[in-house]
């Protein structure tokens, strides 16, 4: 009897033990990590360096996965939820793509070349990454495995090639092109065939972002970071019907829609002496109503944010 106590009572201190290690874990990550309105991603200096973050859909309990001393840009979530890709190493030339679980646990590198990755984009199957490169000296877009096999090439134009975003079904990958003169929006197969200009010239567009269901996407209009006030638009898929979202004297920047199709979350800058001043992140209704500030931070630039389903 006394053994089976003993026994009895070591079952119940693991399952308390046990217990206590689930609820750490649960707390390290907001509400919501495994579905409902789904996590915000976003790239942040606040705490002296850049950093990817993740945050409640109202921008609450933000919690930092990277915090290191390099700098870790450009977040992408996987189509599950369950990974992030992202730039590590900024801007320069020292960028790779990288991929860590959603709690930033298990950080793996995917690409490794002496050129700079960025723009991170999941393929629906989870299986292959897309981005952009300035390898082979110019930017264009490229296509690797997860596992950092497979790398090919999907863009090959004198033109500047940037800013890919997967369609949710796979069939399509939306990119920003400079290749007819101004900033536009195109699409193409996985393959890189099949190219088709979207946006008119004159609207300079760029950096796209599919809908849920792949029906709009989202953009933004004079969207280069020192060229003054950029607004968004949504557009069908085909490039019709396209409407005007926004309008401000700010710089709002396109990136990624809410789980049910009814926002969008967006960059918000403002341009000083020709430079991007502090940026916050923000959350618009795709009807044009509603504008909220997620981080509303001091002195520190926010932006980049990425939205799982």
């Amino acid at each position: 009897m006394k053994k089976t106590a003993r026994t009895n009572n070591s079952r119940l201190l693991l399952a308390i033990m046990m217990a206590a290690t689930l609820s750490l874990a649960a707390a390290a990550l907001p509400a919501g990590a495994t579905g409902g309105e789904g996590l915000i991603a976003f790239e942040s200096d606040r705490g002296g360096h850049a950093d990817i973050w993740v945050m409640r859909p109202d921008g609450s309990n933000a919690v930092n996965l990277t915090n290191d001393k390099i700098e870790d840009v450009f977040p992408a979530w996987s189509p599950d939820g369950t990974k992030i890709a992202w730039t590590r190493g900024g801007r320069g030339t020292a960028g790779e793509i990288w991929v860590m679980n959603a709690d930033g646990s298990g950080k793996t590198q995917v690409t490794f070349n002496e050129f700079s990755d960025y723009s991170a984009t999941w393929s629906s199957d989870g299986t292959k990454i897309a981005f952009r490169s300035l390898r082979g000296g110019n930017r264009d877009i490229y296509v690797i495995n997860v596992n950092g096999t497979g790398e090919q090439r999907l863009t090959d134009h004198p033109a500047i090639d940037f800013a890919p975003d997967w369609s949710p079904d796979g069939k399509s990958i939306a990119f920003t092109s400079e290749r007819s003169g101004a900033p536009a929006v195109y699409t193409m197969r996985p393959d890189g065939r099949s190219v088709r200009k979207l946006t008119a010239d004159s609207l300079q567009a760029g950096l796209s972002g599919w809908s849920p269901d792949g029906a709009r996407i989202v953009f933004a209009d004079g969207f280069c970071a020192t060229c003054g006030e950029s607004d968004l638009f949504v557009m069908n898929a085909d490039g019709g019907a396209v409407t005007q979202i926004t309008d401000t004297p700010e710089n709002e920047l396109a990136k990624s829609w809410s789980p049910d199709g009814d926002q969008v979350v967006s960059d918000w800058s403002t341009i000083t002496r020709n430079h991007l001043s502090k940026g916050d992140i923000y959350v618009f209704d795709v009807d044009g109503g509603g504008a909220a500030n997620l981080t509303n931070s001091l002195d520190v630039n926010e932006q980049h944010p990425d939205w799982t389903s």
